[in-house]
């Protein structure tokens, strides 16, 4: 019982720099044999001051609870039929090239689907999953070998998408884009290339990124921020992997806070809704030009402020500070 009630603490205490981190809230289930402990001996205890009734009658009331929670995470987790459907159809997609890229070099893209980021998987580790088997290249340059720390090389080391794919057997990305090098063209979510096919593809970025700022953007900073639907694009020219290697914060403001679906409903006494995402790996670098782009949510929104702060894996760049507010009223 000692083991168990100080494991998580020799754990959380000489570690704590990185327990503390908001994203890594699951280690709280190093702990979670503390409680469980602790209600098994009051239960023993209960039974051999009471005998059965008054532990039948709680295993009853933790069934029912068990039953009321499962039915209220339900209603706040659900995600649609369509977004269900989305999921099916792209797991099966990657169940499938993931036979054909086994042992393989594999470099994946970011996408012009930003619903992925909530619907499916997060960009940095759900690939790492659902590719298992490959080679997931993350390219480092050859002075950077040894430099950093894991966690670092990870934030920092961005590819020049070209370059990289000159040393990947095949390329994944979930747009389409009709090539000779395009694999799997029966396919509606994901789609896997040979390497060759990154020509095309650079094509593809070049022109949605010209379209993009044909318009006028919402906000001008350190990035143009441009409003489209449900979706916020931030661009770049010229831009290196420096300008991307930085947490960007997009702070929803809604027009009636009690209309937010329940599993959004985390709205601060300031009255938003945040969200804090990293730029990569969803970002798209090529010809000294970065474009990301990142979904929003459907719910009527008064304004969104968003921004970049200096990582704390990057120490306190100060230059690349900034924040813009952009009305919505939608």
């Amino acid at each position: 019982l000692a083991t168990l009630a100080l494991s998580g603490f020799f754990w959380a205490l000489p570690m704590r720099h990185n327990a503390a981190l908001p994203e890594h809230s699951h280690e709280a289930l190093y702990y979670v044999g503390v409680p469980l402990v602790f209600y098994s001996l009051l239960l023993l205890y209960v039974h051999k001051r009471w005998g059965h009734g008054p532990v039948l009658g709680l295993a009853v009331a933790a069934v029912l609870a068990f039953v009321v929670s499962v039915f209220q995470m339900d209603r706040r987790w659900r995600i649609d039929a369509q977004a269900a459907e989305l999921q099916q159809v792209a797991l099966a997609e990657l169940g499938s090239i993931r036979k054909t890229m086994r042992g393989k070099a594999v470099l994946v893209l970011p996408a012009f689907k930003p619903e992925w980021s909530w619907q499916l998987s997060q960009p940095i580790h759900g690939w790492r999953y659902y590719l298992a088997g490959s080679v997931l290249t993350q390219f480092l340059r050859p002075e950077e070998v040894g430099r950093y720390s894991p966690v670092r090389s990870v934030l920092t080391n961005f590819p020049d998408m070209e370059a990289a794919a000159r040393a990947a057997d095949f390329l994944v990305t979930r747009d389409r884009v009709e090539s000779d090098a395009l694999l799997t063209p029966r396919n509606e979510q994901v789609f896997l290339y040979d390497s060759a096919g990154m020509d095309d593809l650079v094509e593809f970025y070049r022109a949605t990124y010209q379209q993009v700022v044909s318009g006028e953007p919402a906000a001008r900073s350190h990035f143009d921020v441009y409003l489209g639907d449900r979706t916020l694009i931030y661009v770049k020219e010229p831009c290196v992997r420096e300008d991307v290697g930085h947490w960007v914060f997009v702070n929803v403001f809604p027009e009636d806070p009690k209309g937010v679906p329940g599993w959004r409903r985390r709205i601060r006494p300031a009255g938003f809704v945040p969200f804090r995402v990293f730029f990569q790996p969803g970002v798209l670098l090529f010809e000294r030009k970065c474009m990301a782009i990142l979904s929003i949510p459907d719910f009527p929104i008064s304004f969104i402020r968003t921004g970049q702060k200096p990582s704390q894996y990057l120490g306190r760049e100060e230059h690349r500070r900034w924040g813009v507010k952009i009305p919505v009223g939608r």
